[in-house]
């Protein structure tokens, strides 16, 4: 299950402050924070000065869900985005529908009220937010790299184990493809993508998966941790937290499984 560019535009765009979204910056944001409550969107974002930025929505052209209106405010051009009745439609059918097989319906409110109240802030707001709650920073490096051992350490504790899992149910097999995969995937991040954090400077270049994969990872060890040691496994979760690894980043990322060479990622 993934959400549509549109799917996903129109879902910002009705829970922000009266369904319109001010700038592309802010667009980005608001898309992006969507993976922190597992939601796989077909976006693909890197990192800027802003923080999480996909290069298409810089050419993003109106349609029958919502406009895109260009404007000048002293000298600088910029886009205002706003949602159409279909895209409302679109919105109370599709995306609904697919967001309640994802969140509960308190989840989902938690999600647009969020989105509404960062629709409020600044670009530059939004951007602090982001990269605090992230750890993107130059400054949060030092606090990354613990984050990232530490997370490594439960997960190689964990894979250690896994064979203990019993493949009794459906459950127990996808609990131990998330941890498998959960634990190979933070190895390539501390082996490969952040093996530089001593450097003082932005890897422009990096992809902000990198940095939301070790956050939502993090943020669910408890739930795993737990699951690992219960014979009744909480499926829905489970399949939640696998459904969005694995269907959030396309070949263009490399710890993907659509990337033809993703074994010898694993073995290195």
């Amino acid at each position: 299950m993934i959400l549509t560019k549109e799917e996903a535009i129109c879902l910002v765009l009705k829970s922000s402050d009266k369904n319109t979204i001010s700038s592309t910056t802010k667009l980005n944001k608001l898309l992006a924070r969507l993976n922190l409550f597992f939601i796989p969107i077909d976006f693909s974002f890197t990192l800027n000065k802003y923080g999480s930025f996909d290069a298409e929505l810089s050419s993003l052209e109106g349609n029958d869900y919502y406009s895109v209106d260009p404007y000048e405010i002293r000298g600088k051009e910029g886009h205002k985005y706003i949602l159409k009745p279909k895209g409302k439609e679109l919105f109370e059918t599709n995306v609904k529908k697919k967001i309640f097989k994802i969140l509960t319906k308190k989840e989902f409110d938690k999600l647009r009220e969020t989105i509404h109240y960062l629709s409020t802030l600044g670009a530059n707001q939004i951007s602090g937010e982001e990269h605090s709650k992230l750890l993107v920073d130059v400054d949060d490096r030092f606090k990354l790299e613990q984050k990232l051992n530490e997370i490594f350490v439960e997960l190689n504790e964990l894979y250690k184990k896994i064979d203990e899992i019993k493949e009794n149910c459906l459950e127990d097999v996808k609990l131990k493809a998330l941890i498998e995969y959960s634990y190979y995937l933070i190895k390539f991040l501390r082996e490969k993508r952040f093996n530089r954090l001593d450097e003082k400077s932005y890897d422009f270049d990096a992809h902000m998966f990198d940095y939301y994969f070790l956050h939502n990872i993090g943020e669910i060890m408890p739930f795993i941790k737990g699951q690992a040691a219960k014979v009744k496994k909480d499926g829905i979760r489970i399949n939640k937290y696998y459904q969005y690894i694995i269907n959030s980043v396309g070949e263009d990322y490399p710890f993907s499984l659509k990337n033809k060479n993703l074994k010898d990622l694993v073995v290195a």
